[in-house]
């Protein structure tokens, strides 16, 4: 008993962690303990957001964007099931799918950027900075991904009331824009992250904007190879489509035009 009774405390313990971790990074500047360091004077580290090193954050945070980044996905996933193209015992592989790949969307893109952006950091003269600036960049992702289980309703509703003859066109821009309204939202954490360094620096504001010039291109295209996450009804449920990499712009144009000529 004296084990189990340790096992659900270190168990409470782990899941009141992961919620002051998600308190911390949507709120950069809330009462948390713990700041970045910037070599800036003592008296200058209230201005700045604080940072959970407390919690050992980044381990923390890259479990958070592991653990409620599948809530959208398999929100996305839900689809033909909720139109009522399928029985939910039917559609359930999908949502499994989609689930997976929402986090491996985020991580992959995170991933595939890095190489660049460290190259573009020692460049700039900022790369004793990186730690810090991918510290930021992991706390932006661990909001995206917070953020997107909070529109996990909207979605729902809109898959509910969803009638038009394009159905599956309206709904897979329906989540694109979901995900346009977290991933700007998500920058502007980023923002709030990267003060402390831009205050160091002047330079770490180029290259924030440079990270997500090249976080976005990625994405996109990243999404698209990782396809399906919303499932075509009319086809078989598969963990990727044929030929994955594809043009995702060419694509996005063809579907908006879809979606306007059919309304």
């Amino acid at each position: 008993m004296r084990f189990i009774r340790e096992q659900l405390r270190c168990g409470l313990q782990s899941v009141v962690q992961g919620f002051h971790t998600v308190d911390c990074v949507l709120r950069p500047g809330g009462d948390h303990q713990g700041s970045i360091k910037t070599g800036e004077p003592a008296e200058s580290i209230e201005n700045q957001p604080n940072w959970p090193d407390d919690i050992a954050s980044m381990k923390t945070t890259a479990w958070i964007v592991c653990l409620v980044g599948p809530l959208y996905g398999i929100a996305m996933g839900s689809y033909a099931w909720v139109d009522g193209y399928r029985s939910f015992s039917a559609q359930t592989l999908q949502m499994l799918y989609s689930g997976l790949k929402l986090p491996l969307l985020i991580a992959t893109t995170v991933i595939l950027g890095l190489p660049s952006f460290y190259v573009l950091n020692t460049l700039f003269g900022l790369r004793a900075d990186f730690r810090e600036a991918v510290r930021a960049v992991v706390f932006a992702q661990a909001g995206l991904v917070t953020i997107l289980a909070s529109l996990t309703p909207l979605t729902m509703f809109f898959y509910l009331s969803n009638t038009s003859t394009s159905s599956y066109s309206a709904a897979i821009l329906f989540n694109a824009f979901m995900f346009a309204v977290a991933s700007i939202s998500a920058q502007r954490l980023l923002a709030s992250w990267y003060e402390p360094l831009i205050k160091k620096n002047p330079r770490h504001r180029n290259m924030m904007a440079i990270w997500i010039f090249v976080y976005a291109f990625v994405g996109i295209q990243m999404g698209y190879v990782l396809r399906p996450f919303i499932g075509d009804p009319t086809s078989a449920t598969t963990f990727l489509r044929e030929n994955p990499f594809q043009n995702a712009y060419m694509r996005l144009f063809y579907l908006v035009q879809e979606v306007v000529g059919a309304g």
